[in-house]
């Protein structure tokens, strides 16, 4: 699938390589005083008009787009030297428009001045330097979004630090759980032992004597392993 941007980017290129022909043709017809020469001087200047209206709409598209893929890098596989190649594409096409639209607006154009070549010169020089701002400007904002980024990798950094700690306390909590629950099977093991002995103890007594006694043996005993229930769990 071809690229938008290229399509968009070729219908710009050829907008304003027709604006520059008609804006030649105008400059021709400048000198001319007759109705017929005016007449076609105001046709061509309108058709310049609304080709650079186009134009810059189709600029306007293409900055966006441009926006668009710079907001979202992961989803389009496109460099940082085309991403840098396409503004300076939007940049000089926008810097034509104007110098095109101003001319156009020059109630003084087609007097006496410079020659082609210096005014070419002039434009060349102008187009330079707008060229050098517009590359440090996207310099210095593409620093302020690393400098962003590593911001937000260093608070990321410290968020995983913090769940680190949090996750080693609480492993130590859980070994000091298990360790009392170990502490508190064993001597519930070491009771249940003592409770056999006891009831064992307490059917050999049982056997050797009579009911009356066999009665308050056993209430004895009872109220014995009530008392020893309670100091255990007290303790």
């Amino acid at each position: 699938m071809e690229d938008p941007f290229e399509i968009v980017k070729e219908e710009t290129e050829c907008a304003i390589a027709d604006i520059n022909k008609n804006l030649e043709r105008w400059k021709k017809l400048a000198s001319g005083t007759s109705s017929v020469a005016i007449q076609e001087r105001n046709s061509v200047k309108s058709k310049i008009l609304s080709a650079l209206d186009g134009a810059q709409n189709d600029i306007a598209d293409l900055e966006e787009a441009v926006q668009s893929v710079e907001s979202d890098r992961n989803r389009f596989n496109i460099s940082q030297d085309e991403m840098m190649n396409r503004r300076r594409f939007i940049h000089m096409s926008r810097e034509q428009c104007n110098r095109a639209r101003e001319q156009l607006n020059n109630p003084k154009f087609g007097d006496a001045g410079p020659s082609n070549v210096d005014r070419y010169s002039a434009a060349q020089q102008s187009a330079n330097r707008s060229n050098e701002v517009f590359i440090e400007k996207s310099m210095g904002e593409q620093q302020q979004i690393m400098q962003a980024q590593d911001e937000q990798l260093n608070l990321v950094g410290k968020s995983i630090g913090r769940l680190k700690e949090i996750g080693t306390l609480i492993g130590d909590e859980v070994d000091d759980q298990n360790e009392l629950l170990d502490e508190f099977y064993g001597d519930m093991g070491q009771t249940e032992k003592r409770m056999s002995n006891v009831q064992r103890k307490m059917d050999k007594i049982l056997e050797k004597v009579d009911g009356k006694k066999q009665n308050c043996i056993i209430g004895v005993l009872l109220v014995i392993m009530i008392i020893v229930v309670i100091l255990f769990f007290s303790t």
